[in-house]
Parts: C-alpha cells; sequence; structure tokens
C-alpha cells in the first residue's frame, strides 16, 4: 500500500463545496430557496464550462471557470451583485469545509507512510489556500493542479500528469473521488481509483468502474488495507 500513491479530488470530496451556501445568503439577501437554487446552478455551470473548456481547447484557470459560472447563474436568476459583493462569495471557495472523516482518514494514511497529493481541476492558488484554510496541508506531500497541462479533468493529461509529477506509472497511483465522472477519467487513463460514494449513486455508465467503493471517507483506510 505504502507504494501506492493516492491523488485526491478537492472539491466535493475532501471539501463540501455545498458549504458556499451560507455565504451566497449572507452577502445577497435573498429567500433560503433562491441561495440553494444559485448554489446548485453555479455548481453545475462550473463543471459544464470546464467540461466545455477541455473540449473546445479554450483553457482558462478554474478561478475564472468558478467566476464565469457564478456570474451566469445570477444573470439566469436575476440577482444583482456588484464587485465587492462578488468577491466576498467567490472568497467562499478559499474557506470550504472538509467533509467529516477527511482530516482523520489523511492522518491515519499518512502515519502508514502513503503518499497522498491533491489532484484537482483547481488553480495551485486556490488549492493551496484552501488546503491550509481547511487544516489538510499538514498531511499532504503535494498539490498537483490541472493547470500545469492547461485543460481539465476528466481528460487523460491530467491523470498522466500527476504520476510523471509522482514519478511513478500511472497505474502506480489510485484517484479518489466522490465525483463518478472523475473515477471514470481516471479508470481510461490507467490510475487505479476509490469511489466515495456518499449518495449511493450507480455508477457511470461510460465503461469504467471503480477498484474500490466506500461510503464515506472515513472508511477510506480500512477499504485500503490500513488499519
Amino acid at each position: 500500500m505504502a507504494s501506492e500513491a493516492l491523488c485526491y479530488d478537492m472539491y466535493g470530496t475532501l471539501c463540501d463545496t455545498g458549504s458556499v451556501t451560507e455565504r451566497l445568503g449572507e452577502v445577497l439577501g435573498v429567500t433560503a430557496d433562491l441561495v440553494a437554487a444559485i448554489d446548485r446552478l453555479w455548481r453545475r455551470k462550473q463543471l459544464q464550462y470546464s467540461y466545455h473548456r477541455g473540449q473546445m481547447d479554450a483553457y482558462e484557470p478554474f478561478w475564472e471557470v468558478t467566476a464565469d459560472a457564478l456570474d451566469y447563474a445570477l444573470a439566469f436568476y436575476e440577482v444583482a451583485a456588484d464587485e465587492d459583493e462578488r468577491e466576498r462569495i467567490l472568497d467562499a471557495y478559499n474557506h470550504l469545509d472538509p467533509f467529516p472523516g477527511a482530516t482523520a482518514a489523511l492522518e491515519t494514511l499518512a502515519e502508514a507512510g502513503v503518499t497522498q497529493v491533491i489532484l484537482s481541476n483547481g488553480n495551485p492558488e486556490m488549492l493551496e489556500t484552501l488546503a491550509e484554510n481547511a487544516g489538510l496541508r499538514g498531511t499532504l506531500d503535494g498539490i498537483v493542479s490541472a493547470h500545469e497541462v492547461r485543460t481539465f479533468k476528466p481528460g487523460p493529461a491530467v491523470y498522466e500528469n500527476a504520476a510523471d509529477r509522482l514519478d511513478r506509472d500511472v497505474g502506480e497511483c489510485r484517484l479518489v473521488s466522490s465525483n463518478a465522472w472523475d473515477v471514470a477519467g481516471a479508470s481510461n487513463a490507467g490510475m487505479a481509483t476509490a469511489w466515495v460514494n456518499r449518495n449511493r449513486e450507480p455508477a457511470e455508465r461510460l465503461g469504467e468502474r471503480a477498484d474500490l467503493e466506500v461510503a464515506t471517507l472515513e472508511g477510506l483506510p480500512g477499504g485500503l488495507g490500513v488499519a
């Protein structure tokens, strides 16, 4: 196990993107239902724009993708926000809450000598800031960003670059993600995978299945055979 490097998705796996909801409510002063709707659309467009930019070969850093998605969500629901309010909302991505069990799982695996890095669409500044603010940086051996290859997951180059950075064969790396599409992308690139399937979702029909499935991050060490 110690020879296998774990590559963690950040957004939605280690840290809860839903925790931006409180910031949206504070800044916008609209109803809870509207806040929830804006939040859902923001996240959906953030992912869509990353897919589209990857397919279009029109890369922009993930911070810009996130900002564009927010602007779309606000425009869709006809909610006004000035530049200061917009920046305060975006800053929530620097302060996402870690999921329960994230810190304990990473600490257990670090103590067992497992190499652990972030592998995320986020640009390096976003990831470093969030890892520090979420209290996760001390358990990590590094941060690998899709920014390094100027495209986004699930493009094979993102996963292959992580293996290169870790000086390992891609099959000696394991993606840990709660996103089934991310698991499919990593599997397609030749990585081992661990799917944190919190919502008991069915696997994606993309021809690739996770090598390991756990319900929570707390179950990851045991699933990997680390006591």
